[in-house]
């Protein structure tokens, strides 16, 4: 379980643009299941999730992971958690003009001290798990958009993370990639992965993947709060 504690976020503290992204949220998350975090943009959708994947730090409040408490360890180990255990989807789906699809999938992992050869091996089996195999030496720029949306999850997934971070995954999406998109969500989740995904698309948050949906509003949550 990811258990989320009374948290604020707080950015530029004591400025004159000091702004409040999360007011004192409390949130349970179970493992296995699939929540979508649902609200207006603003609502505090992004920087929850941001905070949840050990990519921020909150400005007050506790994070757990497993029933460890995680918001105050240092920076090192917040990373090593965070690419063992997350992997993470964006919205604009970050890929790497000039690279290839292969090299783009592989990036998460250059950090560790894996060698190449194995490491390049598990690259192409993730994209051949999504059919790109035979698209994997082409650049991005080169790519469709449904063949960038796949090699965005194949790059989240290939330092075989438990849990799946994705923030407005169908925004810049039609309604045929939206759908494939969840789709591929199914299938990691029937796999054992835990989905986290924030989005104000019905097709995300009335789709019958989403175990649990938690409605956001001026970084507060409104609605499906931490009572499970």
């Amino acid at each position: 379980m990811i258990s989320v504690c009374d948290i604020s976020k707080i950015f530029n503290a004591g400025q004159t643009n000091e702004f409040t992204a999360l007011h004192r949220v409390s949130l349970n998350l179970e493992m296995h299941e699939t929540t979508v975090l649902k609200g207006p943009s603003g609502s505090g959708k992004t920087t929850l999730l941001g905070l949840v994947g050990c990519m921020a730090r909150p400005t007050t409040g506790r994070i757990f992971l497993h029933e460890r408490e995680i918001t105050s360890l240092p920076e090192r180990f917040l990373t090593k958690i965070r690419r063992s255990t997350f992997g993470f989807i964006f919205q604009q789906f970050n890929l790497i003009k000039g690279l290839s699809a292969l090299e783009n999938v592989m990036i998460p992992a250059y950090s560790t001290d894996e060698k190449y050869s194995p490491l390049r091996k598990r690259a192409m089996e993730k994209l051949e798990l999504f059919n790109l195999g035979k698209r994997a030496e082409a650049k991005i720029e080169c790519l469709s958009g449904g063949e960038a949306q796949r090699v965005a999850i194949a790059r989240a997934l290939i330092n075989n993370p438990t849990i799946i971070i994705a923030d407005e995954p169908t925004a810049h999406l039609d309604s045929k990639l939206s759908h494939e998109f969840m789709g591929i969500m199914r299938e990691l989740k029937t796999g054992g992965a835990t989905i986290i995904l924030s989005s104000h698309d019905p097709i995300v948050y009335d789709s019958d993947l989403a175990d649990r949906v938690v409605e956001m509003r001026d970084g507060k949550i409104i609605k499906g709060g931490k009572s499970q």
